[in-house]
Parts: structure tokens; C-alpha cells; sequence
């Protein structure tokens, strides 16, 4: 039986507390479908180039397609996300993706795949929006980096069975059945997203619920996105991720291809052994940047900055060493400490948001880090790196000083049967840069956020300009 409705149709705090935890459940495996039907794709290049012929920088493409319309579409689903029930919209959202993600499997073009990845975005749009909103409004404040990372955990998750199960399954099977087996389950959670409680907006943040329905009836002014647009706390944590997401965005799509075509690891167990590196790695660093960030913020807010800040810096040398290492071990030793400690960011970042930004806008808020996280960070990632490592496939680019450069450290073309040179190893480092640039960022939000948070409770607690 759902929760009874108070106002509006909306749950009061004291009647959702009791839904918590099944609703994170429930969004949390509506998160995982989410990430798996993202990233399948990334693990079953051969079987798919071997009937749909592209080039790197087109393969690259295919992520930035899902992107770019994930991004656009995202604003106008903060704006419906802050307005209307989020139940229903993000039953519309799953069941779009659902049937992209099979779509994708009909495919017999390159066209028509780059078609049905756009359409995914669009249905993403709508759940990577309003889903965490929702959990916001049901846990204290107290857990919201830990909260984050919990919920994000799907993310590296899904990421992982994608990997794995795609080169599996591409393997035996085909390409075609394992977007079919991906897509499917996800109109089953489109449905139970009707179900879902509906609590008022900002029900975590002890303030008076009556106060919280006027801001809910009152809606967002002009001046409160302008206010929004320039909160440094917001702005920097935006920028911090979209760094961070230009790096890992491309290294998860172009990781596996660097195993199997540059080191030569068998296709199956490659795919295997990076899901199993990342899973663990995802559940070490989000939990731990979850954890810690939680703990030390308590006394001192301005954590939730400095902890990412750190954790991106570290994993630098670990980037640059598992791309560099030769020995199978040392491969992955090093890829699980880079991912380790670039997934302690999310949790904590996530949080800021949350922090500095009203209940009544919160939607907005998230969609319009969705837009500036995708467009400065992995629209881009994915196809740089494939036409880099195109570039520096040519030998005669390898003769040039940026070339001589790369091959005194390792980073050489390698030739795979029926495709030009390629120098994966040069394009991937492309993310050391943007790895680094997202450490400074981060650390230079640190003196903004206690002010900020203070402000945006004083902006709670106070009755709500109306709309002019």
C-alpha cells in the first residue's frame, strides 16, 4: 500500500520516512539498468564493427551522440521535475530508454545505431534528473555524501556488468541478443515508478513542512536561478565534475579497446577482469569518499570539497602507470587505484548541490550540472581520444616532437587486424590534463561552501518571494 497524501497529493515527512530506504532500493536498481544499458556498448567493438564499419573517432562519436541529447534534454526535465509528480515522469523516462536500448539491438546501420543511442539519452535525461531529488527530500542532511555515493554506486556498477556482460554475451551469443537482454527489464521499472512515494520538497532539511509547501506552491523566481548561476559552491563543484567526467567518461569507453587491441588480453577475459577491477573499485572509493567526507564535514563543511580535491590529484600517477605498464598485473593494479580514487568525488560532490541549492529548484539545479558536467566533460572525451589516437597511429605524426615525445615513454602505434594504426595509449592520456585541472577546481572551492549553506537555510527558512 503507497503512503497517504496529505497536501497536494504530497507525502508529509513524518509518513515517507518509513519508504526511505525501499525507495532507494527501488531507484537504486532503476540506476543500475540505467548505467548497464548506457555501457554495454563500450565492451562489444569487434563484433559490432565487424558489421557496422566505423573509424575511432566515429566509434568515439556514438557516446557523444547519447550525450548530447542527454544533456539537452535534461534542463526541461529539472524545470517538469520541480513542478509535477516525479513518479510519473520518470516512468516515461525508464520506458523511453528501455525501448532505445533495444532499438540499438535492431540496428543494421551506423546511422540507425547512432539514432538509438540519442533516443537513450533522452529517457536517461529524465531519470538521472529527478531520481536523486527525491532521496534527498527522504535522508537527513547529515547522510547526504554518503547517501550520494550510495546512489552513484550504480553507476561504476552498471558500468561493470556492462563491460562484462557485453563482451560475454557479444561473444557468444551476439551483439544483437545482449542489447535485447539488457533492455528488456527496464519496462517492468518503468512501471513500478508509478508506485513510488512523493515527498514535499525539502522534507531532510528540519525546517516547518508549512513553510516548505509554500516554497513548493510558490516555485522558483528569476532571481533564484540567477542566484543559482553564481553560487560559487554550486559553480565549482559543476566544474569539478566535469573534468572528472571528461576523464572517466573516456576511459571507460576506450579502456577496454586499449586491453584487448593495444596489450593484446583476450577479449572475454579483459571485459571480465576490468568489470571485476571496477566493481571493486567503485564500492572502495565511493564508499569511502561517502564515509570520510560525511565524517570530517560535520565539523568542518568545506570537506566536501577538499576530500574529491585530493583523491583527483592522487590518481594521476595511477592513470599514467596503467597506461604505461606492459605486465597484465600491473595493469590492473594500477587502473584500480586510479578508479578507486576518482570515484570518491561523487558522492561528496553531489552533496554540495544538494547543500546550496533550495528544495524548490533542486531539479533544475542537477539538470543544469547534467548539461555543464556532459558538454565541458565526456560529450568530448570519447571522440578526442579516438582521433588521437588515429593521429598518432600515422607514422609520419609519430616523427613530429609531440610523437618522439610519446615514444620515448611507451606510448607506440600498434596495428589490429583490418583497421589503421592506432595509438590508444597517446589518446588516453589526454585525461591526465583534465584529471589535474579538476583538482584545482575542487580545492578552490573550499572557502565558499560553510557561507553558502548558511545562506541557502536562512533562504528556507524565510516565507518565499512570489513570482513576479
Amino acid at each position: 500500500m503507497r503512503p497517504t497524501a496529505d497536501i497536494n497529493g504530497i507525502e508529509q515527512p513524518a509518513r515517507v520516512t518509513r519508504w526511505a530506504v525501499t525507495t532507494f532500493v527501488v531507484l537504486f536498481a532503476m540506476n543500475l539498468l540505467d548505467y548497464l544499458d548506457r555501457n554495454i556498448l563500450m565492451s562489444m567493438k569487434p563484433q559490432i564493427a565487424s558489421q557496422i564499419r566505423m573509424t575511432d573517432a566515429q566509434w568515439g562519436l556514438l557516446t557523444s551522440f547519447f550525450l548530447v541529447s542527454y544533456s539537452l534534454v535534461s534542463p526541461a526535465m529539472g524545470w517538469l521535475g520541480d513542478r509535477y509528480r516525479r513518479g510519473r515522469l520518470l516512468a516515461i523516462g525508464v520506458g523511453l530508454w528501455s525501448v532505445a536500448t533495444v532499438g540499438s539491438g535492431l540496428a543494421q546501420s551506423y546511422h540507425q545505431l547512432a539514432l538509438a543511442r540519442s533516443l537513450l539519452g533522452i529517457g536517461e535525461a529524465t531519470y538521472g534528473v529527478i531520481a536523486p531529488t527525491i532521496l534527498l527530500d527522504l535522508f537527513s542532511r547529515e547522510q547526504r555524501a554518503r547517501l550520494m555515493s550510495g546512489f552513484y554506486l550504480a553507476m561504476p556498477l552498471g558500468s561493470a556488468l556492462g563491460m562484462g556482460l557485453g563482451a560475454y554475451i557479444a561473444k557468444h551469443h551476439g551483439w544483437h541478443v545482449a542489447f535485447f537482454l539488457v533492455g528488456a527489464p527496464g519496462f517492468a521499472a518503468a512501471l513500478l515508478a508509478l508506485f513510488l512515494p512523493e515527498p514535499v520538497r525539502g522534507a531532510s532539511e528540519k525546517v516547518d513542512v508549512e513553510r516548505l509547501v509554500e516554497h513548493e506552491r510558490a516555485g522558483a523566481t528569476r532571481e533564484d536561478y540567477i542566484d543559482m548561476m553564481v553560487n560559487s559552491s554550486y559553480t565549482y563543484s559543476v566544474f569539478g565534475m566535469a573534468t572528472y567526467t571528461f576523464a572517466i567518461g573516456g576511459l571507460l569507453v576506450w579502456i577496454p579497446n586499449y586491453l584487448f587491441e593495444t596489450r593484446g588480453i583476450e577479449q572475454s577475459r579483459a571485459g571480465m577482469m576490468l568489470g571485476l577491477v571496477t566493481l571493486v573499485a567503485a564500492i572502495l572509493g565511493m564508499s569511502v569518499g561517502g564515509w570520510v567526507a560525511d565524517r570530517l564535514a560535520l565539523k568542518k563543511p568545506e570537506a566536501l570539497f577538499f576530500v574529491p580535491g585530493v583523491a583527483m590529484l592522487g590518481s594521476i600517477p595511477f592513470v599514467v602507470l596503467g597506461l604505461l605498464a606492459t605486465s597484465e598485473p600491473l595493469i590492473y593494479a594500477a587502473i584500480f587505484a586510479a578508479e578507486t580514487l576518482m570515484f570518491i568525488n561523487t558522492g561528496p560532490c553531489n552533496a554540495i548541490i544538494a547543500n546550496v541549492v533550495q528544495p524548490n529548484l533542486r531539479a533544475a539545479a542537477y539538470a543544469i550540472a547534467i548539461f555543464g558536467i556532459h558538454f565541458l566533460g565526456d560529450i568530448w572525451s570519447p571522440y578526442l581520444i579516438g582521433k588521437a589516437a588515429d593521429w598518432f597511429g600515422d607514422p609520419l605524426m609519430m616523427q613530429s616532437s609531440v610523437g618522439l615525445v610519446l615514444a620515448r615513454i611507451g606510448a607506440t602505434p600498434t596495428q589490429v587486424s583490418g583497421h589503421a594504426p592506432q595509438n590508444l595509449v597517446a589518446g588516453l592520456l589526454c585525461v591526465v590534463p583534465a584529471l589535474l585541472l579538476s583538482s584545482i577546481v575542487l580545492l578552490s572551492g573550499v572557502r565558499h561552501l560553510p557561507r553558502e549553506m548558511a545562506l541557502m537555510q536562512a533562504k528556507l527558512k524565510a516565507a518565499p518571494h512570489h513570482k513576479v
